[in-house]
C-alpha cells in the first residue's frame, strides 16, 4: 500500500478553506491546523422585517486535525473536519467556545493520468452533529457533501479545484449549499511554493430557523441563526430563514507552502472576503498548517 503515488509527489494540497478544499490526490497523512481569525466591525442582522447592523468586532482561535488513509493511489478515507474554536466578541455577543461537528467519508480517483499530471477525485463526506451549539454546531441531523475534486500540473505550475453541495437532511435546520475552491500554484524551488486561492460558497436553499423558534427556546445559537441575514463562513451552517438575503460569499487567500522534508509541508495563508465583510464572520483571517505525510 502507498500514501500517494510517487509521480504526483512533487504537488502540494491547498492551504485555505481546511474542510472543502481538498487534495485531489489519495494521501496518508496528518495535518494539525491552527488559524486565528478577525471578526468585522459590523455585521448586518434582520430583526423582525427590520434590516439592520449590529457591532461585532474581536477575533476567533481555533485548531483542527485532518486525517487521510490511502488504501491506494485511487482510494482514500478522509477525515475534513473536527476542532476546537474559542470566539471572543468585543459587543453584541458573549464569548464562547466549543468543539466543530466531525466529518468523515469516502474519496476515489476515477481519472489517474500521471502521464499528464492530471488527477480527478469524486469525494462523499458525511457531517455529524456531534460539535457544541454554542459555536454554532450540531444543529439539524447532519449534512452529506458530494464533491468532484482535480489537479492539473504543468512543469512547476500547479492548477486544482474542487466543486461539490452541502446537502441537510434536515433542510429546516440547515442551509442547502454550493461550494467552489480553486488553487494557483507555482514551485519557486523545490522547497518554496507560493499560492493564490479562491473560494466561493453559495446559498442555494435557505433553512428555516426564525425568530419566534428562537424566541421561544431561549438558546443564543438559535437567535443568531434567526436574525443573520448571510452565512457566516466554512465552519458553520447557521440555516436561518434570512440566510438567503446575502447568498453569496467569496474569499482570497495568498500564502505558500513551504517543503521542509519529503514527508513534511507547512503551509500559511492570509485570507479575506471579496465580497461585503458585514455579510459574513470573516474580516480577515490567518491559517498555518503542516502536512505529514507517510508511505508503507
Amino acid at each position: 500500500m502507498v500514501a500517494a503515488a510517487e509521480d504526483f509527489d512533487r504537488f502540494q494540497m491547498p492551504v485555505s478553506n481546511p474542510v472543502y478544499n481538498g487534495d485531489a490526490r489519495n494521501v496518508t497523512m496528518v495535518r494539525p491546523i491552527l488559524l486565528t481569525q478577525s471578526l468585522p466591525d459590523k455585521i448586518s442582522v434582520n430583526i423582525g422585517g427590520v434590516k439592520t447592523k449590529v457591532d461585532l468586532g474581536g477575533d476567533v482561535q481555533g485548531a483542527a486535525l485532518q486525517l487521510s488513509y490511502a488504501f491506494n493511489e485511487r482510494f482514500s478515507l478522509v477525515a475534513v473536519k473536527d476542532g476546537y474554536v474559542d470566539c471572543e466578541p468585543d459587543d453584541t455577543l458573549k464569548d464562547h467556545s466549543g468543539w466543530l461537528d466531525v466529518a468523515a467519508g469516502l474519496q476515489y480517483s476515477f481519472i489517474y493520468n500521471p502521464a499528464q499530471d492530471f488527477i480527478m477525485s469524486a469525494r462523499l463526506v458525511y457531517e455529524s452533529t456531534s460539535g457544541d451549539d454554542e459555536v454554532y454546531q450540531s444543529n439539524g441531523n447532519g449534512n452529506l457533501a458530494p464533491a468532484i475534486l482535480f489537479l492539473k500540473g504543468w512543469d512547476a505550475l500547479q492548477f486544482s479545484g474542487t466543486v461539490g453541495l452541502v446537502i441537510p437532511f434536515d433542510s429546516d435546520e440547515e442551509n442547502t449549499m454550493l461550494y467552489d475552491s480553486w488553487n494557483l500554484s507555482y514551485a519557486v524551488t523545490d522547497w518554496f511554493r507560493p499560492l493564490v486561492e479562491l473560494n466561493h460558497f453559495h446559498v442555494v436553499s435557505a433553512g428555516d430557523r426564525n425568530l419566534d423558534d428562537a424566541l421561544a427556546s431561549g438558546d443564543p445559537d438559535d437567535l443568531v441563526a434567526a436574525i443573520a441575514t448571510f452565512n457566516p463562513c466554512d465552519i458553520i451552517n447557521l440555516g436561518g430563514e434570512n440566510t438567503d438575503d446575502n447568498k453569496n460569499l467569496v474569499t482570497m487567500a495568498l500564502g505558500a507552502r513551504f517543503r521542509i522534508t519529503s514527508w513534511l509541508d507547512v503551509g500559511a495563508a492570509y485570507e479575506f472576503p471579496l465580497t461585503d465583510n458585514e455579510e459574513t464572520l470573516l474580516d480577515d483571517r490567518i491559517l498555518v498548517d503542516a502536512m505529514l505525510s507517510f508511505k508503507f
